[in-house]
């Protein structure tokens, strides 16, 4: 009645001599990549587990010890080579040295001062912790991946709660797919699809009543993501006097609004009433 003999037909047990689970997935191979998925993509949320807590345990490790450094350095300098903007951007390798306390002047209504609110509501900003002077260009852009993600929940229009999340995480995912070469960008990207696609998973398996709000939201980041200037290249800090929608315009980001995502992020984090 499913049909699953027909389904199957190319399916085959190939052999091995191999005495452990070896596969051609990288990711596959790796025990703690595994056990990570398995627990974050299929489990409840609820009180004795942040969600923000999930890629710092296990993903972060295992995403760094798979990572093939000499490689991504190698696409880099490719990219260099026929993507001027890029170019630019990592030849300056721009690494703002704010302190939380920088925001604090700017006026009422301005980029700068939304961010500055979000801090003084007891929020811990993500400067990317403590500065460093990069050694080289894929270390850079790690930096400044981390450093410009708060300025990216609010460019973006993403509150600052667990479903808001959502739109950094597909903003960033499209965008960079859409302004650098397929290989690199897949370098660039592994967090942000395994990161990212936990949220759809979790809420589709358990949380069906926000099911349709964690769907827009996806679509939301994705447009803005792939029709926008380049965002992760974008340098906030010109833009932090100006209110929002004209900085969104300043910076060449399209279709960005301010979204409510705190009811569906309760209900998603299991908060009860």
């Amino acid at each position: 009645m499913d049909n699953l003999d027909y389904l199957m037909t190319r399916v085959k047990t190939p052999e091995t001599r191999s005495s452990v689970l070896i596969s051609s997935s990288p990711f596959l191979n790796h025990a703690g990549l595994r056990d990570w998925v398995a627990t974050h993509y299929l489990r409840k949320n609820g009180p004795d587990r942040g969600n923000e807590g999930d890629t710092a345990d296990g993903l972060i490790p295992a995403l760094n010890s798979m990572t093939d450094v000499p490689k991504i350095e190698r696409l880099i300098d490719e990219e260099r080579e026929k993507n001027p903007a890029f170019r630019d951007w990592v030849d300056e390798a721009y690494i703002a040295p704010h302190s939380a306390d920088f925001f604090k002047g700017y006026p009422e209504g301005s980029f700068g001062h939304r961010y500055w609110s979000v801090i003084d509501g007891g929020y811990q900003p993500n400067l990317a912790r403590e500065m460093i002077v990069p050694k080289s260009r894929y270390e850079f852009i790690r930096f400044r991946f981390g450093q410009i993600h708060d300025f990216e929940h609010l460019i973006a229009g993403g509150g600052f709660n667990t479903l808001g999340e959502l739109m950094p995480y597909f903003v960033r995912l499209s965008n960079v797919h859409r302004h650098l070469s397929s290989e690199l960008a897949g370098e660039l990207t592994r967090f942000y699809v395994l990161g990212g696609y936990r949220f759809p998973v979790r809420a589709g398996l358990h949380y069906p009543q926000i099911y349709m709000t964690v769907l827009e939201l996806q679509m939301r980041g994705i447009r803005i993501g792939l029709e926008s200037d380049p965002i992760f290249m974008a340098k906030f800090e010109d833009v932090l006097h100006l209110p929002l929608p004209e900085a969104r315009a300043a910076l060449g980001v399209r279709h960005a609004e301010d979204l409510d995502t705190e009811e569906a992020s309760r209900i998603f984090d299991d908060r009860g009433e």
